[in-house]
């Protein structure tokens, strides 16, 4: 069976064409993801941890991590603006260092010292875990601030 030549060439056509459909429109594989998934942040956040990048007079911007909806993703990186008022408590705590814990220590727990600071103690690169007596999650999504109740340096 010969195929005509017009005929062959409008097959060899339509393939590049459909070829070129499939590129064009972004053809899938089934399970692969582009990576571009709207990740949602926990409905309800009442504190944050994270690392001061900015101290200004009454407010600090702190790259905190930040919760998931789902709890089997990894939290996200984000910048949050927080505000500091005279209701503010800061803290400093030292944990004691694990390789000279005694046995009573051990099982009964430790507490670490805690040492009040104030707003001009804090510094850029702290490590601080903030919280808040409110829900802040709508504050994190919309890049609002939000009022911290607490603010402990951890060291």
């Amino acid at each position: 069976m010969k195929i005509k030549p017009s005929i062959l060439i409008t097959i060899v056509v339509l393939v590049i064409l459909i070829v070129l459909a499939i590129i064009f429109n972004g053809y899938k594989k089934p399970g692969t993801s582009t990576g571009q998934e709207k990740t949602s942040i926990a409905k309800e956040i009442y504190g944050i941890s994270g690392t001061i990048e900015e101290i200004r007079q009454n407010t600090l911007t702190a790259n905190a991590l930040i919760l998931l909806e789902d709890p089997t993703k990894q939290p996200i990186s984000k910048k949050v603006n927080v505000s500091i008022n005279d209701e503010t408590k800061i803290y400093k705590l030292e944990f004691p260092d694990p390789e000279n814990l005694t046995q009573e220590q051990i099982e009964n727990g430790v507490q670490p010292k805690e040492t009040k600071l104030s707003l001009s103690d804090l510094k850029k690169g702290d490590t601080i875990d903030i919280r808040t007596g409110e829900n802040v999650s709508g504050n994190i999504k919309n890049n609002t601030s939000f009022t911290a109740s607490v603010i402990n340096v951890v060291e």
